[in-house]
């Protein structure tokens, strides 16, 4: 991370695991101070144990993924944190990711790497040692931790060597199974109810791997019935309690105050006798082998840090000062050696760096003004009013009074071996025992008060943090409240895609900086420079829920470590993650809006074009009426006119005529959704091959024609001509769009249309279709004419040149067949049209196609029962069947048919009907005959589909040709 000058500070990085309390915290301030006094930079990165079985702790682990030689010069693992569930085999093969990164491990080796150990294994035997030399105890048990975790191992095998040195057997009884893999004081309290109700004399001692187990050891003799120390003495590891890792019970005052746990303690609990595990000096010296191998330099392969052994009531020890120890119940020993010099040297000692608050000899001070009033030279009072001074200015500088007490003993033991007189020292240190006493109380009283008022403060940043709706609440939030919790610097970032993320909040220097807009490599952790005049510290955690991981947080390492960094990072992704439900809700709400928009629109088009169809549906219904008459006589006129006549051309043009109105009406009754289709199960790929040919002279030769017809497209349930006429229509106007040149693209796959795809058709079934789709390079279109393009007689071309009506019919085809259309279009990109065609679904057979026009070479037999409501249509389909053979009743409606039926009874054979007629409708006088017993065989006519149901019978679209309605009625009469 770049400095600002020429030249750029060493980066270390370091890979741990939270909480970042106590212990961890305790660890990271060792790197951290050890690369500040190197002049390097340090990023830490907060994750969990690898392989751990909680899936949401596992998510912590993506924060590894961060660390790269573009940001980092050498890395510090701490491998009892971060690979205690792997093993070292394991861990030292994902940790390769990071080659060519130098690296340094932290309690275990690994691999060639070199290590920072400590003495474990002599740190524990001076615990035990010191249970059997000053307490004599002889019956020590031992709770073992993780068998996963090195140093566990180590301590264990110290309890051993202790044991065998003073000569005393090992007894397995006493001897607890390792437990869980993570440090829980309820596995350790477990291990001694199972251990002391299987053994027939309990332990008098009990040693705990650590000083976690140490907490469950004590809860669980408690809850037994044993005193600590007076009837089982115990000791600890690390000199840590991580009280705030672990769910346990407290006590307020009274029984009913309890809140149970498996571990439950209050402030009777006794202060352990512990090995104190040199976390911070492991940390020191790992940033400066960290840096080391960044120079270049030889290192050593291996380095082990001493441990010390801290004595405290938990064994059954009160400190004496100088290091001595010895029992509660016995004398204090007098050191005979003491001299001031090292008396006023243990107190400094003591005090450690707040001593350099006190002024310039005050230890010295102290010593002769107790001397002097023990032997009754002065008032004792200057030695009070000296020791509250010092005791009140090293409080200020952070001293804990607790840290009195060792070098004050010693100091009274001093001056009691050199005066004649104990009375007035005795006096004179009951007072000043009053004196520290009280300190002591306040020093807790405001460590109680200044944790509460901090945690409130971190509560109180957290509800503000989590309730940000938006980045810009977050942003103000984060200004707000990371003053008050003492961070300098917090860089939110949010991942945008994998291996990119994006600067929501950029929060250093104690101010808020514009964050840059675009995404970055997220392995870069930011997109800018670190510019600090002088080495900083800092902190990368994971932002994640249990779904989805949201990004990552950069803390800049502010006065004071501990668990608001892990607070603010989970009030972080809490916050990240309800903004994000926040946006998605937005964006939702939008799509909704935006739908319910096209969906109004598509409703009022809709609304338009189905206006549009009544009226167009009724004038081509009264159109066909018209033609059926005009084609019809105009084919009888040619029948019975010579091939010489002159008058034969005339009639001729009279017909062609004809037809292309016939043409015309059925286009618009194709838009109109009431064109008689004959739909079949086709193969689409077949279909379009075969007008393959005829496509390509159509578009003509200065368009390149592109076709895709895949083979595993699935068969469509549509009318094969009208497909057809779907595709040329299409072509004539992507043609017509082109006229200089340009590509047509023809083609086929299969698609699913879900509840929420759209197009311009509304009420579409969702399911399997086939999508056709014409594409051109031609001009496009623009907005407003993308509105109107299937509006029937709408046109963009010159008058003459187009009739306006085939989108729209395509538009019909598309609609009556149950399918899907849309188009995309733009000014200069050209222009796409999907047509969407249904899937077949279990059918029956499929409708017979339309019979085309052929000669009549039959004559008929029989009598048909003719209903049409158009007087000309009837004359003129009356004459065509009596010039057949056939005998015709004929009736105006239904009502007047039923009439003739029933008189006629026995002789009709065959029931030709219009569809739609006023009183009674063809498909109703067909019911009402069956009902009767009268089952003749019937043909309806129409001139559009209906709602109708007209069961299996056979129809014949209007206007039909005389030799079509011959040929139907012979078949059907032959039937």
């Amino acid at each position: 991370m770049a400095n600002g000058s020429t030249k750029r500070r060493p980066t270390i990085g370091m890979v741990t695991a939270g909480p970042l309390i106590e212990l961890a915290g305790e660890q990271w301030r060792g790197v951290s101070d050890g690369a500040r006094h190197l002049g390097c930079d340090l990023v830490c990165f907060v994750g969990s144990e690898m392989n751990h079985p909680d899936p949401h702790r596992r998510r912590a682990n993506t924060v590894f993924d961060l660390v790269s030689p573009n940001r980092i010069d050498a890395l510090v693992v701490w491998t009892t944190r971060v690979g205690q569930l792997l093993g070292p085999d394991d861990l030292q093969e994902y940790l390769r990711r990071y080659a060519p990164v130098p690296m340094v491990s932290v309690e275990t080796t690994l691999g060639q790497w070199p290590a920072i150990l400590m003495d474990n294994r002599h740190g524990m035997e001076q615990a035990v040692d010191h249970l059997i030399e000053v307490h004599g105890k002889r019956r020590i048990a031992f709770v073992r931790g993780p068998q996963t975790h090195a140093g566990a191992r180590e301590r264990f095998q110290g309890y051993l060597d202790s044991l065998r040195k003073h000569g005393i057997p090992v007894d397995p009884a006493l001897v607890t199974m390792h437990g869980s893999f993570v440090w829980d004081p309820g596995t350790a309290a477990e291990a001694v109810r199972k251990m002391i109700a299987t053994v027939e004399e309990p332990p008098d001692a009990i040693a705990a791997a650590n000083d976690d187990y140490a907490i469950g050891v004590v809860s669980a003799l408690e809850e037994l019935g044993f005193r600590t120390p007076e009837d089982v003495a115990v000791v600890g590891y690390d000199n840590h309690t991580n009280v705030r890792t672990h769910d346990l019970g407290y006590v307020t005052g009274s029984p009913v105050s309890w809140v149970l746990r498996d571990v439950n303690i209050d402030a009777a609990t006794p202060a352990f006798t512990t090995v104190r595990a040199p976390f911070h000096e492991m940390g020191f010296r790992a940033a400066g082998l960290a840096l080391a191998l960044v120079r270049g330099e030889p290192v050593p392969p291996l380095q082990t840090m001493p441990t010390e052994l801290i004595v405290r009531r938990s064994c059954g020890c009160l400190p004496s000062g100088l290091g001595d120890h010895a029992p509660a119940h016995g004398r204090l020993t007098l050191s005979e050696s003491a001299t001031a010099a090292t008396v006023a040297d243990h107190l400094r000692e003591s005090l450690g760096q707040s001593s350099e608050a006190l002024p310039d000899g005050w230890a010295e001070q102290l010593i002769v003004e107790l001397l002097a009033a023990g032997r009754g030279e002065v008032e004792g009072a200057e030695f009070l009013k000296l020791l509250a001074e010092y005791i009140r200015a090293s409080a200020r500088a952070g001293c804990e009074a607790a840290r009195w007490w060792p070098p004050l003993f010693d100091l009274h033991r001093f001056v009691t071996t050199r005066i004649s007189d104990a009375a007035i020292i005795n006096d004179l240190w009951l007072r000043v025992q009053l004196l520290v006493g009280d300190a002591f109380a306040t020093d807790a009283r405001f460590t109680y008060l200044s944790h509460e008022r901090h945690d409130q403060t971190v509560r109180e940043a957290g509800q503000r943090l989590i309730a940000s709706r938006d980045v810009d609440e977050l942003t103000k939030a984060l200004e707000h409240e990371l003053p008050r919790l003492g961070i300098p610097g917090c860089h939110v970032m949010a991942y945008e895609t994998a291996g990119t993320a994006r600067v929501l909040v950029r929060y250093e220097d104690a101010a808020l900086k514009t964050p840059p807009d675009t995404p970055f490599p997220s392995i870069n952790l930011t997109p800018y420079p670190f510019r600090r005049d002088r080495p900083f510290s800092a902190l990368v955690a994971p932002l994640y829920t249990d779904e989805d991981h949201l990004g990552y947080v950069v803390f800049e390492e502010g006065p004071e470590l501990g668990w608001m960094y892990e607070a603010v990072q989970q009030q972080l992704s809490s916050a990240l993650r309800s903004i994000r439900l926040m946006q998605e809700l937005k964006d939702a709400r939008a799509r909704l809006e935006e739908r319910v928009g096209e969906t109004e629109a598509q409703l009022r088009q809709a609304q338009k074009m189905e206006a549009i169809g009544r009226l167009t549906g009724g004038i081509a219904h009264d159109f066909n009426n018209i033609l059926t008459v005009v084609n019809g006589n105009s084919e009888m006129l040619l029948r019975r006119t010579p091939p010489d006549d002159p008058r034969r051309m005339v009639i001729e043009d009279i017909l062609h005529a004809g037809e292309r109105a016939a043409k015309l009406t059925r286009q618009l009754l194709a838009f109109t959704r009431q064109q008689v289709l004959h739909p079949e199960s086709l193969d689409l790929r077949e279909n379009l091959t075969k007008v393959h040919s005829m496509l390509r002279t159509l578009v003509g030769d200065h368009i390149e024609l592109e076709v895709d017809l895949p083979e595993n497209v699935a068969r469509v349930w549509a009318d094969a001509g009208q497909v057809e006429q779907i595709l040329f229509n299409l072509a004539v106007n992507s043609r017509d769009a082109m006229p200089d040149g340009g590509t047509l693209r023809v083609s086929i796959a299969n698609a699913t249309l879900g509840p929420g795809d759209t197009g311009r058709i509304v009420g579409v079934r969702p399911g399997e279709y086939v999508v056709l789709r014409v594409q051109d390079t031609g001009t496009g279109m623009t907005p407003d004419v993308r509105a109107q393009v299937f509006e029937p007689f709408f046109t963009t071309k010159p008058v003459g040149k187009g009739t306006g009506l085939g989108l729209s019919t395509v538009f019909g085809i598309v609609q009556q067949s149950g399918g899907q259309i849309d188009l995309t279009s733009a000014p200069g990109r050209g222009t796409t049209v999907a047509v969407y065609l249904p899937v077949p679904s279990q059918r029956g057979g499929a409708p017979e196609p339309p019979y085309a026009r052929r000669p009549v070479t039959h004559r008929g037999a029989g009598t048909v029962l003719l209903v049409e409501d158009d007087a000309q249509v009837r004359v003129m389909t009356r004459r065509s069947l009596e010039t057949a053979g056939y005998a015709v009743v004929e009736a105006g409606d239904g009502q007047q048919a039923l009439q003739l039926a029933t008189a006629h009874r026995s002789t009709i054979d065959l029931v030709l009907t219009d569809v739609v007629m006023p009183k009674m409708g063809g498909p109703e006088l067909v019911r009402l005959l069956r009902s009767t017993g009268v089952a003749p065989a019937v043909i309806y006519m129409s001139g559009y589909t209906t709602d109708e149901v007209l069961d299996d019978e056979v129809l014949i679209t209007k206007p039909y040709a005389e030799s079509d309605l011959l040929e139907r009625v012979r078949q059907v009469l032959a039937q």
